[in-house]
């Protein structure tokens, strides 16, 4: 039997990510990060990069399309309210990042996933 390894990320690294959980819906910098995690700018990029595979700014946007799946799935918000929620520039600027991560549309991803499990009386 193997044994699985369980990795656990470095204290900056593991600040990081908790501070872009907890801030997907505000404006997220890279100053503000850094400044939690207790380190400059420019080490917290490559720390966080050699500990989590992806850049910073990439992790986010991540973690935003992740966000905005359980939204479409499972509320009713627009494809708009969702792109104001999740501090995207700009709606079509969310449909352009939703699209490149999943390959398809938010609108598309809805209509396929959204309640699909739930039946009516």
């Amino acid at each position: 039997q193997k044994k699985k390894t369980i990795f656990r990320y470095s204290n900056p690294v593991q600040l990081a990510i908790d501070y872009i959980y907890d801030n997907l819906h505000n404006k997220i910098l890279l100053e503000n990060i850094a400044e939690v995690a207790g380190l400059s700018e420019n080490y917290l990029s490559k720390l966080f990069l050699k500990e989590t595979g992806k850049n910073i700014s990439s992790y986010i946007i991540q973690k935003r399309v992740d966000a905005a799946k359980n939204l479409l799935i499972y509320t009713e918000y627009s494809t708009s309210e969702i792109s104001n929620f999740l501090n995207f520039s700009s709606e079509s600027h969310f449909i352009a990042t939703f699209k490149k991560s999943t390959g398809t549309t938010p609108k598309k991803f809805r209509l396929y996933n959204f309640r699909n499990h739930i039946q009516e009386d």
